[in-house]
C-alpha cells in the first residue's frame, strides 16, 4: 500500500483577474480548499506555487515554470490543482505537461475531479475532458464573434467613439464641437499642412485629443484614414457602409486618401534632413533646449514636396505652456543678422573653478579695509597709543597690498586669456560673414555644431531675434 505521508506535493494555484471577479476563484479560497484536501489525504509535505493574474493560454508562467523545475530535481512527486483548467486550457499543453510528469515520475491530481494519470485509460480520459472543454470554449468564441459581426453589419458600433463623435446607444452621432476641429484638420491637409504641423497647431491652440494631453502625427493620420469620416466604419477587414452621418462624402474621403498616399510616397524619396541648429537653441521660457522637427507639404503648382524644419520646446508643450517655436529659415536669418552686427568685447572671463578663490581674496580686501577704519577710530578716541596704531596700520597696509596684487595679477591673466578669446571670436565672425551664404546645409551644421555652445533668442512680432551666442 502507498505511503501517502512520504508524498511531496506541489500545489499549483492560478487565477486571472476576470475569473476572480466573475467566478470567485480567489487565491485564498483555492489555497484553503487544497490545503484541506492534502490533510484529508494524509499528505503532510506540500508547497504552494501561485500564479496570480495569469492566463492559462500557455505555460509561460513564473510559478508553473518553478514547479516544473522542482519536479525535474525530484523535490516534488505529486501535482495538485483545484481544477484541471487551473493548470491549462490547451489540449496540446496538457499532453506536454502529462508527458513531463510521467518522465520524472510525478503524479497529477485534481481536488474536484477524478483523474488517475497512473494508467493509460486515465490519461485518455483526462485528455478527452480537456479536448471537450477546449472545443466548448472555441465554439463559444465563434458564436460570440458571429454575434459581434452581425451587430456590426447592422451598424452597431461596439468600440469607444472616436474624435468627432459620441455614442447614442450603439450608434454614432456627431459631436459638433469636435466636428468643427475635425473639418479644420481635413482643410489643413488639403492646404498642404503635414500631420506634424497640424499636431503642433492643435497643441498650441489648447485642443485636447480624445486620450492623453497632446496630439501626435500618428493620431492625426489614423483619424484621417478612418472611414468613420464619411459615415462608415471598419470591422476587421470589412467596411460596414452607411452606418451613421459622416462629415464628408465618400468621394471626398477617397480624395483625402490620395493626398496622404501621394505625400507619403514623395516623402519616402527624400527622408534625410539636416538639422543645422540641433540641440543648440535655448528656450526663452524654461531654459531647456529646443527639439528639431521635420514636416512638409505637397506644393500644388508643381506637386513638389517642400520640407520645413522647425525648432520647438517639447518641455513647454508637455506642460501645456505656450511654446515659442521658429523655422530653421528664420533662425538662419537671425543668425546672419546677429553675426553681421556683433562686436566682441574685451571682458575678463573668470573660469567657474576660480570664481570662489577670487571671491575669497575680494572679501579679504574688504575685511582689511574695515579693520583699518576701526583702528583709526580707536586711535582718535585715545583707545590705543601712537606706537600701537602705527604698528597695526603698517601690518594691515602690507596685507592689503599683498591681496590687491594677488587680485590684480589674476585679472591680468584673465584679460590675456580674454584677448585670445576675442581674437578667436573675431576670426569666427569674419569667416562666418564671408562664407555662410555659399555653404551647404551639411557644412552649416558642421560649423554650428563645432563652434557654437548655445544660442539664446527672443521673438518679437513673429521675428526671431538672437540675443546671445556662446562659442566654444
Amino acid at each position: 500500500m502507498e505511503d501517502s505521508s512520504n508524498k511531496s506535493v506541489g500545489i499549483y494555484v492560478r487565477v486571472s483577474t476576470d475569473e476572480q471577479a466573475k467566478e470567485g476563484y480567489s487565491i485564498s479560497a483555492q489555497k484553503e480548499k487544497l490545503k484541506a484536501y492534502c490533510v484529508s489525504q494524509g499528505w503532510a509535505s506540500f508547497k504552494f506555487y501561485v500564479d496570480e493574474g495569469k492566463s492559462a493560454k500557455d505555460t509561460h508562467r513564473p510559478s508553473l515554470e518553478l514547479l516544473l523545475r522542482h519536479i525535474e530535481q525530484g523535490i516534488i512527486d505529486t501535482v495538485l490543482v483545484y481544477r484541471l483548467d487551473r493548470l491549462t486550457r490547451s489540449v496540446r499543453d496538457l499532453y506536454t505537461l502529462l508527458d513531463y510528469f510521467d518522465k520524472y515520475n510525478a503524479v497529477f491530481r485534481s481536488a474536484t475531479e477524478v483523474y488517475d494519470t497512473g494508467s493509460a485509460t486515465g490519461r485518455l480520459f483526462i485528455t478527452l475532458v480537456a479536448a471537450m472543454a477546449q472545443w466548448e470554449r472555441e465554439n463559444l468564441g465563434e458564436r460570440v464573434k458571429m454575434g459581434q459581426n452581425e451587430k456590426a453589419r447592422q451598424g452597431q458600433f461596439s468600440a469607444p467613439a472616436p474624435f468627432g463623435f459620441i455614442k447614442k446607444g450603439k450608434s454614432l452621432v456627431k459631436n459638433h464641437e469636435q466636428g468643427e476641429i475635425l473639418l479644420e484638420i481635413i482643410d489643413k491637409v488639403k492646404k498642404g499642412y503635414s500631420t506634424r504641423q497640424i499636431a503642433n497647431y492643435l497643441d498650441d491652440s489648447g485642443i485636447l485629443p480624445r486620450r492623453g494631453y497632446r496630439w501626435h502625427p500618428g493620431t492625426i493620420l489614423t483619424l484621417l484614414k478612418n472611414p468613420i469620416l464619411y459615415g462608415s466604419f471598419r470591422w476587421g477587414d470589412e467596411i460596414i457602409e452607411d452606418t451613421h452621418e459622416g462629415y464628408i462624402s465618400k468621394d471626398e474621403f477617397n480624395h483625402l486618401q490620395e493626398i496622404l498616399k501621394e505625400r507619403s510616397i514623395v516623402k519616402k524619396r527624400d527622408s534625410y534632413s539636416v538639422f543645422i541648429f540641433q540641440s543648440k537653441i535655448i528656450c526663452a521660457s524654461c531654459g531647456n533646449r529646443l527639439a528639431s522637427e521635420r514636416s512638409g507639404y505637397l506644393r500644388k503648382k508643381d506637386k513638389k514636396y517642400v520640407e520645413n524644419i522647425n525648432y520647438r520646446c517639447q518641455t513647454c508643450a508637455q506642460n501645456r505652456h505656450p511654446s515659442i517655436m521658429g523655422s530653421e529659415k528664420k533662425f538662419q536669418k537671425a543668425l546672419v543678422k546677429y553675426m553681421q552686427n556683433v562686436t566682441p568685447k574685451l571682458e575678463p572671463v573668470i573660469p567657474e573653478e576660480k570664481k570662489h578663490d577670487y571671491e575669497k581674496v575680494h572679501q579679504k580686501i574688504l575685511k582689511l579695509e574695515k579693520q583699518r577704519k576701526k583702528y583709526q577710530k580707536a586711535w582718535s578716541l585715545d583707545l590705543m597709543t601712537d606706537e600701537e596704531f602705527e604698528q597695526l596700520m603698517y601690518e594691515t597696509k602690507k596685507a592689503l597690498k599683498s591681496a590687491q596684487n594677488e587680485l590684480a595679477e589674476a585679472h591680468s591673466s584673465e584679460y590675456q586669456n580674454s584677448q585670445i578669446d576675442i581674437e578667436r571670436a573675431k576670426e569666427i565672425v569674419k569667416m562666418f560673414n564671408e562664407n555662410w551664404s555659399v555653404l551647404t546645409n551639411e557644412e552649416k551644421r558642421s560649423i554650428v555644431q563645432e563652434l557654437i555652445k548655445h544660442i539664446n533668442f527672443t521673438k518679437e512680432d513673429g521675428e526671431i531675434i538672437i540675443t546671445h551666442i556662446e562659442f566654444y
